[in-house]
């Protein structure tokens, strides 16, 4: 018979994105980092000038919210930005830029962030259900909204950001 475990609270790494909180298990966040130099991928738009068929086209459609790639205890891990994907402007990493390093689906994946607020524990009763209006397939990334010290926070499942087609177009980057 299996048992089922009640969790009374989590802990998440609490960071910004146009000055709005997000949060990630702790489970997920491996690392943070910061002042990291980002490399340009070779298949980036604008950086490969020889595209010629239609699925080359579509893995680079498919990499718009990749930043480049950093060097981390000598593995390069792609940097995905979060602004992109939430349709808020490109801003320039400054002193406060982290990048929250997590394995999606067994591939390391660095996400630039605004800030990094700190790792903070919510109860569960401070947790809800997102609301059926705001979820779809372009959103099952949040998991739940978190009353957190009188702030929102939508809690993301780093597992979900990155849509189908962005894993494919990341791994064949890998093989070239």
């Amino acid at each position: 018979m299996k048992k089922e475990v009640i969790r009374l609270s989590t802990k998440q790494t609490v960071f910004q994105l146009n000055g709005e909180d997000y949060g990630m298990d702790i489970f997920d966040v491996s690392t943070v980092e910061k002042d990291m130099k980002i490399k340009k991928l070779d298949s980036l738009p604008g950086n490969d000038k020889s595209l010629k068929n239609v699925n080359s086209l579509k893995n680079v459609n498919s990499l718009k919210n990749v930043k480049g790639k950093i060097s981390l205890r000598g593995e390069e891990i792609p940097v995905y930005n979060l602004r992109r994907k939430f349709g808020f402007e490109d801003k320039n990493a400054d002193i406060d830029t982290r990048y929250l390093i997590t394995n999606v689906n067994g591939k390391n994946i660095a996400f630039e962030v605004d800030n990094v607020k700190g790792i903070d524990e919510i109860q569960s009763s401070d947790m809800y259900d997102v609301p059926s209006i705001i979820r779809c397939n372009n959103t099952s990334y949040i998991k739940s909204i978190a009353n957190n010290k009188d702030n929102l926070v939508l809690i993301l499942d780093s597992n979900k950001i990155l849509d189908d087609d962005e894993i494919k177009a990341l791994q064949d980057t890998e093989k070239k």
